[in-house]
């Protein structure tokens, strides 16, 4: 058996005393072999370091490693890679069997069958926890000193193997993830309505929303997200609803990010990133194409920065520190290309853009803009537009869904034999709506900062309404295109239970008209507030 690590100050024979403990052979049915499992704690109490160590499943001590405390590298395999038939036991001098967030990683990264802690303190055993390898969220089991004789490792791989299968027959859709959510709220509260729109976005991305977890705000950690005890709990919740992907409400600094990936062992998701996967779906114009591309390496860049060292310590064979930072640094580079060479693709798209509007300038016609939130109805006021001005529409069907609409539509409509104008629908705003996304996707919301008069397309049935409102004249004064004249269309009135609710909305709001378009009200009283205003 090879041994490796710190071993500086150890005698030869208490090497060789480890080096022994090879010689015992662990049945199908230990998780450890008695006497392997007290050599390891009076040695682990003798030096007051940890000892790692790999046990195949046929019970055969493979390799070793000794090291500080909570700085021992697994041990490497000449010949061989560590795999699923593998299990690796390592233990804690502090006498604390938890197991750590690298040691999560580890056993994903690892591919390992199971990762095992054990506590050892003055000389004793003071439990054990073991974490199995899943497809999801790794199976933890607590085990004390009186736990361990009756334990049966070998059933507890047949149960697992035999979930596993069933999983497979009853779970939900082949390739259909299984989210998990997450958020911080500033103040308690039964339901949380940002929440609500997170799992709307998560169904529109095509994964099935499997649970929820909220923490308050000032109890959140900068570097972790959520506190300790919180991501204790999101550990367990993951474990029951065997999610494959968590999703944060906030977008994330990468230290969070990476911190959350650690500590779970699964893909992590912010808001932002989960809005471009979104986009990425919907794009069909090269121009939407472009500006999500831009826009997803734009957000991923920063997260690439400094995992080279982290990688590192999972131990032989995943990325030493040298192949880990040139990789990386190979990556970043050519991220910051691609980001280079689609600025200019997109600068060309914008001065195509520019002889359009220009032409389209030269006709004289008043340039109309459709605002508003996602799902709201801007794509159904186009359509139900052209054809009751006589049109026939060639506009897709609005779907009740956020972001139905991502490449900007402009239509030439004649609202009377006295005007014509030029109405563009253009993507739906959202709240927490990232500065450089608003950057990447200029070219779009170009035809808003052009139009010379803007339709705010507002869902007044939704219990955010007001919000949603307020959302939409911030992201209008991010364009710096606040102080344009706006006509607020109070849409779905059909769905509000209480008309009074629309009225008091309409106060606060420049220009209301209330109608439903999904009911095909009559848009006249939009046009005749879009002629008022033009006079």
């Amino acid at each position: 058996m090879d041994i490796s690590g710190d071993l500086s100050g150890v005698r030869a024979s208490q090497i060789s005393e480890l080096k022994k403990l090879a010689e015992y052979r662990t049945e199908r049915n230990e998780l450890i072999h008695p006497e392997i499992l007290a050599g390891l704690i009076r040695l682990t109490q003798l030096w007051n370091r940890e000892i790692c160590v790999y046990l195949s499943r046929s019970g055969v001590l493979m390799a070793a490693a000794v090291g500080q405390h909570a700085t021992v590298t697994l041990p490497p395999l000449k010949g061989r890679s560590p795999g699923k038939h593998l299990r690796c036991i390592h233990t804690h001098p502090n006498g604390n069997p938890k197991l750590s967030p690298l040691d999560y990683t580890a056993l994903s990264s690892l591919k390992l069958e199971s990762m095992t802690a054990v506590g050892v303190s003055q000389g004793r055993f003071r439990g054990l926890q073991i974490a199995y390898r899943t497809e999801n969220a790794p199976l933890i089991i607590d085990l004390g000193p009186n736990d361990l004789p009756e334990f049966d490792y070998s059933e507890s791989l047949e149960d697992l193997e035999y979930n596993s299968r069933g999983d497979k027959k009853a779970g939900t859709k082949p390739g259909k993830e299984r989210a998990f959510l997450i958020a911080l709220q500033d103040v308690a509260q039964e339901v949380n309505e940002d929440l609500e729109e997170l799992g709307e976005l998560a169904s529109t991305a095509g994964v099935d929303v499997v649970g929820q977890l909220v923490q308050l705000r000032r109890y959140g950690q900068a570097r972790s997200y959520l506190g300790s005890g919180k991501l204790e709990e999101l550990l367990h919740r993951l474990q029951e609803t065997k999610a494959d992907v968590v999703i944060s409400d906030d977008e994330l600094s990468p230290t969070q990010l990476r911190t959350l990936e650690t500590q779970t062992g699964l893909k992590v998701l912010d808001r932002t990133g989960l809005i471009l996967d979104i986009f990425a779906q919907r794009a069909r114009s090269r121009e939407g194409k472009l500006q999500v591309e831009l826009a997803q390496l734009q957000h991923l860049l920063p997260y690439l920065t400094g995992q080279g060292q982290a990688l590192s310590r999972l131990g032989a064979g995943i990325g030493s520190r040298g192949p880990g930072e040139t990789k990386l640094e190979l990556d970043r580079r050519r991220m910051r290309e691609r980001i280079t060479l689609l600025d200019k693709q997109l600068k060309l798209v914008l001065q195509h853009r520019e002889i359009q509007r220009r032409q389209r300038t030269k006709s004289g016609l008043p340039s109309i803009a459709l605002v508003g939130y996602t799902n709201a109805g801007k794509t159904t006021f186009m359509r139900n537009a052209m054809t009751q001005s006589g049109l026939r529409s060639d506009v897709p069907a609005g779907e009740n869904k956020l972001f139905a609409t991502l490449d900007p539509i402009v239509r030439r409509i004649k609202l009377n034999s006295a005007l014509e104008i030029l109405l563009s629908d253009t993507v739906g705003f959202i709240r927490k709506l990232p500065t450089q996304l608003l950057k990447a996707f200029l070219a779009t919301l170009e035809e808003v900062q052009q139009a010379d008069i803007l339709i705010h397309v507002l869902d007044v049935s939704h219990p955010q309404a007001f919000q949603q409102a307020e959302t939409v004249h911030e992201v209008l004064g991010q364009l710096e295109c606040r102080e344009k004249p706006i006509i607020t269309l109070l849409n779905k009135v059909d769905k509000v239970a209480d008309i009074n609710d629309v009225a008091q909305l309409a106060q606060l709001l420049p220009y209301p008209v209330a109608l439903s378009l999904k009911r095909g009200d009559s848009l006249q009283p939009v046009w005749t507030a879009l002629e008022s205003l033009l006079e």
